[in-house]
């Protein structure tokens, strides 16, 4: 199992929850990254994999493929001090490999090492080709882990800013089949969660109100507007956003719109 497939044996799954306002609650209780729960058989196969990847390790310590499987492998069965040891030594082998910093910023999360995490994160948004939105969802959660919500925005406005200039200059040009799959919608969620946790609330309904504008038919604006006017007392305004939401949201999300409409 390579890296780049780790982030998702990892579970780093876009929920939308990771783009909603937080509100009183803790960035790190809401933002750790979602983990796939292992059986025993599952468990059993992921340490026998990994005691055959210590055992080639043994023989050659520097072998990059058994670096990579052994600390995949550590990070699937939540041993993420033993990972990030690996991971830190395959930085050193593959230092631009965008996925490698990506995990080594995923696993810093998880150990609270958030000043660690902003770095590994940093590194693979400078190596990276294009702009990785799990590199920037998670870069913003570290940064408002480690109760830096002003680098936080200064970091997702910059980002607003390269994407706007990446889709000006790719839009004639057949380089632009080779960008991620971006939604600058996120990218405006996530900008208006850091602007909430950092106190700015008419900064985050202002972020809200131009995502409503732009996109009048999609329901995740609305939503988070709805969370954030109610989390500040008016109630009868979020309740006109959570009915907008659900109407616009599909049939699969209403429940979810639902659930935060009542918390």
């Amino acid at each position: 199992v390579g890296v780049g497939i780790a982030v998702v044996v990892f579970g780093l799954v876009f929920a939308l929850g990771d783009f909603l306002p937080t509100g009183s609650d803790s960035p790190t209780e809401k933002t750790s990254v979602v983990k796939n729960k292992i059986s025993e058989e599952e468990k059993a196969t992921l340490q026998q994999r990994l005691k055959e990847f210590e055992t080639t390790l043994d023989g050659a310590p520097n072998d990059q493929t058994a670096l990579e499987g052994a600390a995949v492998t550590l990070t699937n069965l939540g041993e993420y001090s033993r990972a990030a040891t690996l991971l830190e030594k395959l930085a050193k082998e593959r230092p631009t490999d965008p996925d490698v910093f990506r995990l080594l910023g995923e696993v810093n999360f998880e150990l609270k090492n958030y000043e660690g995490s902003i770095a590994a994160y940093k590194i693979s948004e400078k190596v990276s080709k294009g702009i990785d939105l799990e590199v920037t969802r998670g870069l913003m959660n570290a940064y408002l882990a480690a109760k830096k919500p002003d680098e936080a925005v200064k970091f997702l406005l910059d980002t607003r800013e390269r994407l706007n200039t990446r889709k000006t200059s790719t839009a004639d040009s057949v380089s632009a089949e080779t960008e991620p799959d971006l939604d600058p919608i996120q990218v405006e969620l996530l900008l208006g969660k850091a602007y909430s946790d950092w106190g700015h609330i008419s900064d985050a309904i202002a972020v809200y109100d131009r995502l409503i504008s732009e996109h009048p038919e999609d329901f995740r604006g609305y939503l988070a507007k709805g969370i954030l006017l109610k989390e500040n007392g008016s109630r009868g305004d979020a309740e006109r956003m959570f009915i907008q939401a659900r109407f616009f949201a599909p049939d699969k999300a209403k429940a979810f719109v639902d659930r935060y409409s009542k918390l």
